[in-house]
């Protein structure tokens, strides 16, 4: 809407010369009814405002009128009315302008995704999922996964050069913890054949002796100082438990589809020393009971090295900003964690800019709530236990299948359901947490997340499977909607076919916002909105005819609307269903 935006800023321009130009920029946002227009140019009141502080008083018709002149005059090809509206103005679009701006949005190819809203060239990391070696990915993991993964389709979308950085916990204290238990156990040669269920029961066996026994939890430490200087009896087994855990880390991640680039705390140990001195020459380094420290002047300080020598979390994750801004040379660097790891991450970012290493690229904090059951408390299972994430896909493909079974059994083969039940039940885990606003706690409900009402996963996967259908009944090949000369007589004759158009055209503000802000929630709300505009169309507005003849415009339409369920698809990661 790009024609819309300069048709305004010039009208506002010619209607006030006075004020300055820069102080013009043309608030437009959706009608709030679309019978009255599909735009409200908000600027009346701030302009004003600007008015009144320069001496001049003007009241809100005066200056409804001129900018209603001004647009009038200007004779813009893509406004077809104009009328003010108490503190507004609204704006509606000509038929040919929303055609034209949708074919050239939506219609390059069956292939390819709508065309790309300009963003400029970036390189740009995401810090997501980052489960700890040694322990089962579990349901915390489930949102930074997810959202990790949406927020870089995004940007790969738009062209950029993303890094999906899984910064797993393959560094530290529990490492020594383990080490020292399996040289107890006599069990150094075999930890390479331990199951993750077993190494996980390992896990907590080695941490209530790490707890209880003194003596041992100093041998742990000792460990640690070891494995970070280079032993090499440390290393094989450090590697051996790294590669047990990341088998069964990389199963889940090939069932949800999502890549990452693992760059753990490991990575940058060879870094953490170099860190550290380059931060004491700064002078921001100061001893504090025998521990290093840098202070803010925050609630708390930073803690680059411990009284024992041992580096912190804090030394990586000041070792990771720094290779990410200066190596990478990122413009942006986006951690997906918890909010409560906020205050933390604040920490970061602030001693990084003092120590200048953060001039060219914004760090940002893309915190998410906690996943709860339906009661509202904290997800666990009846024993208490954090539920594991593959138990939790497992749980939801079978309650898909069950549902698919009961309703459509007959319909499809036993391939076919199992393909539809992986689909339906991965699509809607991430759904529900997409669509959810990620600084909230989610609730997670099976019932609700699978069911076909409403804003869900298997409603969107369903309009998808119905539109699809639509080139199969009237027996042509998909490519033949993209024909150009077939396009150019296209007739809007219906206002559901209009008001499809208006919802289908506001991807690029969706985009926009989400680039901002990084809320895929407000992705899944406008792809909601294209769906029920789309149903509203369907029902109203005869695509296929009786005798099987076909209205050639509603045909585009509905390849519009699919190829725009395929973009949120795709940058949602959900799985396209042709069938259902």
């Amino acid at each position: 809407m790009e024609q819309l935006v300069q048709a305004c800023k010039q009208a506002l321009i010619n209607a006030f010369p006075e004020i300055d130009a820069a102080q013009l920029v043309p608030v437009l946002q959706n009608a709030t009814n679309i019978k009255f227009g599909h735009y409200q140019l908000n600027n009346i009141m701030p302009i004003q405002k600007i008015l009144k502080a320069t001496g001049k008083e003007c009241s809100v018709k005066e200056i409804s009128d001129k900018i209603v002149g001004e647009l009038t005059k200007m004779n813009a090809p893509m406004i077809a009315k104009i009328a003010p509206a108490a503190v507004f103005v609204n704006i509606t679009l000509t038929d040919k302008f929303l055609l034209d701006q949708a074919i050239e949005k939506f219609m390059t190819s069956p292939e390819t995704l709508p065309k790309p809203t300009p963003y400029p060239k970036q390189t740009i990391a995401v810090d997501f999922s980052s489960p700890n070696v040694a322990k089962s990915m579990h349901v915390g993991h489930l949102r930074s996964t997810i959202i990790g993964d949406t927020v870089c389709r995004l940007f790969e979308y738009l062209e950029c050069d993303v890094h999906r950085i899984n910064h797993v916990g393959d560094w530290g204290t529990q490492f020594g913890m383990l080490i020292a238990f399996l040289m107890d156990k006599n069990m150094t040669d075999a930890a390479h054949e331990l199951p993750i269920t077993d190494l996980v029961a390992f896990y907590k066996e080695a941490k209530v002796r790490f707890d209880e026994d003194k003596e041992f939890c100093e041998r742990a430490h000792q460990e640690v100082v070891k494995l970070q200087s280079g032993s090499e009896l440390e290393l094989g087994l450090w590697k051996r438990l790294c590669e047990v855990s990341r088998k069964e880390f990389q199963r889940i991640y090939q069932q949800l589809d999502i890549k990452l680039e693992e760059v753990g705390e490991s990575f940058y140990n060879p870094l953490l020393q170099k860190t550290v001195d380059e931060l004491t020459k700064l002078g921001m380094v100061q001893l504090s009971d025998g521990a290093q420290i840098i202070d803010l002047q925050e609630a708390f300080p930073l803690m680059v090295k411990k009284t024992d020598g041992g580096f912190t979390y804090d030394t990586t994750d000041m070792a990771a900003i720094k290779y990410r801004a200066q190596d990478l040379k990122c413009n942006r660097i986006i951690y997906v964690t918890d909010l409560g790891q906020l205050p933390h991450f604040q920490l970061i970012f602030k001693a990084a800019k003092q120590a200048g290493w953060i001039e060219n690229c914004l760090p940002q904090h893309c915190g998410f709530g906690v996943v709860v059951g339906e009661d509202g408390k904290k997800l666990k299972t009846r024993s208490g236990e954090t539920v594991k994430l593959q138990e939790l896909i497992d749980e939801s493909i079978k309650q898909a299948e069950e549902q698919i079974k009961q309703t459509k059994a007959d319909e499809y083969t036993a391939e076919e359901i199992a393909e539809i039940s992986k689909a339906v039940g991965i699509s809607a885990i991430k759904y529900a947490d997409l669509c959810s606003r990620r600084t909230g706690d989610y609730r997670f409900s099976f019932e609700k997340m699978l069911s076909f009402k409403g804003n869900t996963a298997s409603y969107m996967l369903y309009s998808f499977a119905r539109i699809s259908s639509i080139v199969r009944k009237i027996g042509i090949d998909r490519h033949e909607i993209y024909n150009k000369e077939k396009m150019q007589n296209l007739e809007i004759t219906a206002d559901q076919e209009r008001n499809l158009l208006v919802v289908l055209l506001k991807l690029d503000q969706v985009v926009k916002q989400m680039v901002e802000d990084l809320m895929p929630h407000n992705l899944c709300d406008w792809m909601y909105s294209v769906s029920t505009a789309y149903t509203d169309f369907y029902e109203k507005c005869r695509v296929i005819n009786q005798d099987g003849s076909y209205n050639w415009t509603r045909v585009v339409l509905s390849e519009m609307t699919r190829q725009a369920l395929k973009f949120c698809f795709y940058v949602l990661g959900l799985k396209e269903v042709e069938r259902m």
